[in-house]
C-alpha cells in the first residue's frame, strides 16, 4: 500500500506539507534498506506514476520512519489518575482511517461520563459508554487489514471485484459513509440516552 497524506503546513511556511506512505511487512525492513532508496523510487513511481514529485524528495531510508501496528484494545482504559484515549486505550491498524475520529468520539465520550456521573464512577461510565462502538471498529479493522496489506491475491480480488461495486448500491453506500463518520453503531451508547444532570 502507498498513500500520500496531506499534513499542513509548518508555523511561519507558507509551503504544504505531506506525509507519504509504503506499507510492507515489518520483516522485510532490511531489505527494503539494503535495496537502496533509488530501487524503492522507481518501484513507488512504477505502481503510481503521480507520486514522482512527492518521492523524489526522500533521499535516503533514513528520511523515512518504519512504523508497526498491532490491533488490541485495553480492558480497563482508565486508573485512578489516568484516563486512555484514543490509540493508548484501543490501537489498530489503519485501514478505516479512524484514529483521530476515535479520539475525539473518547474525548467527547469522557466529556459527558464526567457532566452525566452525579455520584457513579464517572471513568467507568466512558469505558463502559466506548466499549461496544470501540469493539466493532476492531473488528472492522482486523477484516478490513487483509483486504489492503497481505500476500494473498484472493483478498484484494475480493476487494476490487466485489466489495467496491457492492458499495457503489444503495443502501451500502449509506452504511460506508456511516462506517467511515463513526456512526455505523452509537459511539456515545449509554451516554447518549443518560438524563442531563440538573
Amino acid at each position: 500500500m502507498i498513500g500520500v497524506l496531506p499534513i499542513g503546513r509548518m508555523p511561519g511556511s507558507p509551503t504544504a506539507k505531506a506525509a507519504v506512505f509504503w506499507s510492507l511487512p515489518s520483516g522485510d525492513h532490511a531489505a527494503w534498506v539494503a535495496r537502496g532508496i533509488g530501487s524503492w523510487r522507481d518501484e513507488a513511481i512504477a505502481l503510481w506514476p503521480a507520486i514522482a514529485p512527492f518521492v523524489a524528495q526522500i533521499r535516503s531510508s533514513e528520511d523515512m520512519t518504519m512504523a508497526s501496528y498491532t490491533h488490541g484494545t485495553l480492558a480497563r482504559p482508565y486508573s485512578a489518575r489516568l484516563v486512555h484515549i484514543g490509540d493508548a486505550a484501543h490501537r489498530a491498524s489503519p485501514q478505516l482511517g479512524q484514529g483521530a475520529n476515535m479520539a475525539l468520539l473518547d474525548a467527547i465520550a469522557l466529556a459527558e461520563a464526567l457532566r452525566l456521573a452525579d455520584g457513579q464512577n464517572a471513568l467507568a461510565l466512558y469505558a463502559q459508554a466506548r466499549r461496544w462502538h470501540v469493539w466493532t471498529y476492531q473488528a472492522f479493522s482486523r477484516a478490513f487489514t487483509p483486504q489492503y496489506q497481505s500476500d494473498s491475491r484472493v483478498p484484494p480480488w475480493v476487494r476490487d471485484r466485489i466489495l467496491f461495486p457492492l458499495s457503489q448500491v444503495p443502501p451500502l453506500t449509506s452504511v460506508l459513509t456511516s462506517l467511515v463518520c463513526g456512526r455505523l453503531v452509537p459511539p456515545l451508547a449509554s451516554l447518549s440516552r443518560a438524563p442531563a444532570k440538573s
